[in-house]
């Protein structure tokens, strides 16, 4: 037997789109044929990984199904699949006699693979990386490179010196530059969280990197403003990214914290 497309092949595809899968007998015989795969199943595997992660229940791949695939002539079945839901799927096509002989599976022992990414992604994915530091009065850089010499004093008598940093605002500022103009539609963000600011500080700002709290944004990034926290105006950034027809990624290091972080994850 064989089927198109062949296993072990990889196939990347968009939400929306329809995959056709068809089996080839190499001598007809009377019988069904079809398709067994994981496709449109992907919130019970969902279930599963979550109850495994919360509870250690095992992963019983209960996503597994059997499309029926349709006469297409004589020794031929075809299936057109629509795909609906984004993810990594599995299928690989059988045969079942009608005369109760043992059923005939695809040569290969790897299944198809098919990869289905969100429509959206299709076109138009420029990414504008950003430090949000960076932006405001940090945009003229050489701030860590060079301190001023009133700076440099205050840190020879072991004072944390950080200079004014930009902030989310900052940013809203400059999207239309970097969405209108630069025609960017995903701004992906450095970390935003808060980081040490006195011991374990690394660098003069702190590292990006080194969160302390996964679930707050750092204040630094905020202006001083008694109408909005520092998370409402980092709210009025992801607002404001998306009122343009653009996305929003955070980048966020879970494999480490900063000194005495507060998290659990």
């Amino acid at each position: 037997m064989r089927q198109i497309p062949l296993p072990g092949e990889r196939l990347i595809r968009m939400r929306g789109d329809c995959l056709e899968v068809t089996l080839e007998m190499t001598e007809p015989r009377a019988g069904r044929a079809f398709l067994r795969t994981n496709l449109g199943h992907g919130a019970v595997r969902r279930q599963e990984i979550v109850a495994h992660t919360e509870r250690h229940a095992p992963v019983l791949e209960t996503d597994w199904h059997d499309l029926p695939m349709r006469p297409d002539g004589e020794g031929r079945f075809r299936l057109f699949l629509p795909l609906v839901e984004v993810g990594n799927f599995e299928a690989k096509a059988w045969f079942q006699p009608e005369d109760g002989g043992r059923n005939l599976w695809v040569d290969g022992k790897e299944n198809t693979y098919i990869k289905v990414e969100p429509a959206a992604t299709v076109c138009a994915n420029i990414i504008y990386t950003l430090f949000t530091r960076q932006f405001g009065p940090g945009k003229a850089g050489g701030q860590e490179t060079a301190p001023p010499e009133s700076m440099a004093r205050l840190d020879r008598a072991g004072y944390a010196v950080i200079p004014p940093s930009g902030t989310f605002r900052d940013v809203i500022r400059e999207l239309d530059f970097i969405i209108g103009k630069l025609r960017c539609r995903i701004i992906q963000m450095l970390p935003i969280h808060p980081v040490p600011t006195t011991y374990a500080r690394m660098g003069r700002f702190g590292s990006p990197f080194a969160a302390t709290d996964f679930f707050s944004v750092d204040p630094a990034y905020a202006e001083f403003d008694t109408r909005a926290t520092p998370m409402e105006q980092f709210q009025e950034l992801v607002d404001a990214v998306h009122a343009r027809g653009a996305r929003i990624f955070i980048d966020i290091p879970v494999n480490h914290t900063g000194w005495a972080s507060q998290t659990q994850l």
